[in-house]
C-alpha cells in the first residue's frame, strides 16, 4: 500500500479534477488514475464513480468510508515525521510573544541565568495567534502564549504563568489622564493604537468595539510593541494592553483601569503537547520560570 495514494485520493475527492491532482504533485494524469486503481484493488471495491464525458464526479459510499477515516490518519503521520524529526534536533523549538519574552528577561531572572537552556532553545517570535497555530501543526515543541480566557484543549498541556488584567495606556499629558476609570464609551473616538491581527490585543478590542455596534476604529496597527510605545509617548493616541508592557523608565505612560463590567484580562501560558519532547534542561529552565 502506497501513502502517497492516500493522498492523491484525498485531493481528488477535494478537486474532483484527475489533471489538478496531477498538476499539483507533479506527476502525470495516468498516475492519479492508477493510484486510484490500486486502492480499489486494495480494498476490493469502487471508491469513485467519474464520468468525464458529462463532467461528474462523486465518491461511493466506500469511498466516503475512506476519506473519512484517511482525514484523520494522515495528519497523524505527518505530525508523526515533524515529531520524530523534533525528537532528533539537538534544539526545542519554542514560541516566545514579543510581549511575553520581553517581560520575561525584565522580570525573570531564570530566563537569562540558565545559559545551558537558552543553548537548546531556538526561539520563534511572533505573535500568540500564529503561535497557536504552529503548535496546533506539529511545527513547536513548547510555546508561551497570551490569550483572552484560559486555554483549554486537550491536545495541549496548559500551564497558567499569569493572569494580568488589560488596561488604556497613554501619555501623562493625555486629556483623559486624569481619570481613575474608563469605560470604552469614554474613549471610542480617541485614536487607537493597537497591536494588530497577530497578537490577542486586538480581539479583547473587537470585543469591546462590538458592544458599541463598531463605532470605534483603529488609528493604526502595528506588531512592533515598541514602536506603538513611542507613538504614545508622543501623544499620539491611546492603546489597549497589559501593564507588563511598560518598563520601569517609562513613567511618561499611565495605565487607567477599565470599568468594572468591561474588564478584560490576558492569560499567559506555557502551552506543549501532551506527548512532549522537551529536553531535560528546558525543563528545568520553564519549572524555574514557573516557579
Amino acid at each position: 500500500m502506497n501513502l502517497k495514494d492516500f493522498y492523491y485520493f484525498l485531493d481528488l475527492s477535494q478537486q474532483q479534477s484527475f489533471t489538478g491532482v496531477a498538476q499539483k504533485h507533479g506527476i502525470s494524469q495516468p498516475s492519479v488514475s492508477y493510484a486510484i486503481k490500486r486502492l480499489e484493488k486494495e480494498f476490493h471495491c469502487q471508491l469513485i464513480v467519474h464520468d468525464p464525458s458529462h463532467r461528474t464526479f462523486k465518491l461511493t459510499p466506500q469511498g466516503d468510508i475512506l476519506l473519512r477515516h484517511i482525514q484523520k490518519v494522515l495528519p497523524e503521520i505527518q505530525g508523526a515525521k515533524k515529531e520524530i524529526l523534533r525528537s532528533l534536533s539537538q534544539f526545542n523549538t519554542i514560541g516566545f510573544p514579543p510581549i511575553i519574552i520581553d517581560y520575561l528577561v525584565r522580570k525573570q531572572p531564570a530566563f537569562i541565568s540558565n545559559v545551558a537552556a537558552l543553548q537548546s532553545i531556538h526561539p520563534i517570535q511572533e505573535g500568540s495567534v500564529e503561535l497557536l497555530e504552529l503548535l496546533s501543526k506539529g511545527e513547536l515543541d513548547a510555546s508561551f502564549l497570551g490569550s483572552l480566557e484560559p486555554i483549554k484543549d486537550h491536545r495541549f498541556q496548559v500551564r497558567e504563568m499569569a493572569k494580568r488584567d488589560l488596561f488604556y495606556i497613554l501619555h501623562h499629558n493625555h486629556p483623559l489622564a486624569s481619570k481613575k476609570v474608563l469605560q470604552f464609551s469614554d474613549v471610542i473616538d480617541e485614536d487607537f493604537i493597537i497591536p494588530d491581527e497577530h497578537f490577542v490585543h486586538l480581539k479583547a478590542f473587537e470585543q469591546l468595539n462590538e458592544r458599541y455596534h463598531h463605532k470605534a476604529t483603529p488609528f493604526f496597527q502595528t506588531d512592533d510593541i515598541q514602536l506603538l510605545k513611542q507613538l504614545l509617548r508622543k501623544q499620539v493616541g491611546i492603546s489597549l494592553l497589559a501593564d507588563l508592557v511598560l518598563t520601569d523608565g517609562e513613567e511618561d505612560l499611565i495605565t487607567i483601569p477599565m470599568a468594572e463590567n468591561e474588564r478584560i484580562s490576558l492569560y499567559v501560558s506555557l502551552v506543549e503537547p501532551k506527548e512532549s519532547n522537551l529536553k531535560p534542561e528546558v525543563i528545568q529552565f520553564f519549572e524555574k520560570l514557573l516557579n
